[in-house]
């Protein structure tokens, strides 16, 4: 959030350029919203729930993958895109070093 607020008013400092104690309150200000989130069903928890359940990404790009822990594939971090046009695996730590990045948005399962 201290980000998207600085990007709009340049005058507010970095992240790493404000007092410790104002990071902490910060810090513990968006823990509380998150939890508050998670309770509301609108996060996801950071958590697996079960085994049983595959993570669901949104990639920085607005397409969304699924974990898919059951590949046959060699790749050990299968991802696959949600899409109908593909059924063939991607290593997810592979594109991540492409510079790809992933944000958790739910939990598939039973």
């Amino acid at each position: 959030m201290h980000r998207i607020v600085r990007e709009k008013a340049s005058k507010l400092p970095e992240w790493s350029d404000l007092p410790l104690s104002e990071r902490d309150r910060a810090t513990a200000e968006a823990r509380l919203w998150l939890r508050a989130a998670i309770e509301a069903g609108i996060a996801p928890l950071a958590e697996r729930p079960t085994p049983e359940h595959d993570a669901i990404l949104l990639d920085s790009y607005g397409q969304i993958w699924g974990e898919y822990q059951t590949s046959p594939s060699s790749h050990g971090d299968a991802i696959l895109r949600l899409v109908w046009e593909s059924e063939v695996c991607s290593s997810k730590q592979e594109l991540e070093e492409r510079g790809v990045e992933f944000r958790l948005i739910g939990w598939s399962g039973e």
